[in-house]
């Protein structure tokens, strides 16, 4: 853990002779922060050309609810601690890329096993169509009930062709056929790797009960929900209209300086300009400092000439 000190100093005065005279002051005021917690410090100098646009950083992972979204949130089964989320109408979260399988309820599939290698083919009925479906090595796979239970769990997709994938898992057991039946949509689900990951945030800020609303860390994802960890007891609440915001990471401090006008945009906002300060017919820097959960910035060069800028970021 890194300590920052921070030192603001204001003092304005009006004097027909240009003075100091701490009797002529309008303004005068001091904050004096000392040993102030932060982590992951970094400072830049950079030039920034006329019309050009810089991200600073971005921890925002981007899904696709919108202002349609609604939610449910309940206590997972099994468990005392861990609740689900799970999209219930509207535009799709997509928290991650379903794939298709090609499945329906007459596929059957047998496992194979070669050392820690489980090898998932389809045997029966229609057939698996992976390749059509857009699967992807690194992809996630959800094995279900209906296979043996250790063969259940989740892992990633090492090969495969249309009509077979492979897996590592050391304790599982060749099988089969299983016939995936009426439930095949959650027997089988293979979804993309990107997108968001179990250990990111997710703020719970509008919509949910005054209880809900926080900060939870993520401890598993699928396509249409999430699962989130409470040490708190949780409301169930279904048909919940609210965006969610994901991250894995936020800084808690930005401060900038800049030689020309600037605009701020701040978690996707813009939240104005950075103005050059001037005494007389010299011109100052402009500043601009924030502290809170800042989970994206960017800037851009409003001026038609080069600009200095440096800034300052911590967590």
């Amino acid at each position: 853990m890194s300590k920052m000190n921070l030192l603001n100093h204001l003092s304005i005065y009006e004097d027909s002779n240009a003075t100091n005279n701490p009797t002529m002051n309008n303004v005068k005021w001091t904050l004096d922060e000392q040993g102030l917690d932060v982590s992951e410090p970094e400072s830049k100098s950079l030039k920034l050309q006329a019309g050009q646009t810089l991200s600073l950083f971005s921890g925002l992972i981007a899904i696709s609810d919108d202002g349609t979204t609604t939610y449910d949130i309940a206590l997972k089964a099994g468990t005392s601690n861990t609740y689900k989320l799970s999209h219930n109408g509207g535009t799709a979260p997509v928290f991650r890329v379903s794939r298709s399988t090609g499945a329906d309820a007459t596929t059957e599939v047998t496992v194979t096993k070669n050392g820690p290698i489980l090898t998932f083919t389809s045997t029966g009925g229609t057939a698996l169509d992976l390749v059509s479906g857009g699967v992807q090595v690194n992809d996630d796979i959800r094995i279900g009930g209906g296979f043996n239970i250790a063969n259940q769990g989740k892992y990633k997709i090492l090969a495969f062709d249309a009509t077979s994938f492979q897996v590592e898992n050391k304790g599982g057991q060749a099988e089969g056929p299983i016939d995936l039946g009426a439930s095949f949509v959650e027997v089988v689900q293979i979804f993309s790797a990107d997108g968001v990951q179990i250990g990111d945030k997710v703020d719970l800020e509008s919509g949910f009960s005054s209880l809900t609303l926080d900060t939870y860390e993520i401890t598993d994802v699928n396509p249409n929900y999430i699962e989130i960890y409470s040490l708190k007891s949780l409301p169930e609440e279904t048909a919940v209209s609210t965006q969610l915001k994901i991250h894995n990471n936020s800084k808690q401090f930005i401060y900038i300086e800049t030689s020309k006008k600037l605009s701020i945009s701040i978690d996707g906002i813009n939240v104005g300009e950075i103005g050059q300060l001037s005494a007389g017919t010299k011109l100052k820097k402009g500043i601009f400092m924030k502290s809170g959960d800042i989970y994206q910035a960017s800037i851009t060069n409003e001026s038609s000439s080069e600009a200095s800028v440096f800034y300052v970021t911590a967590e």
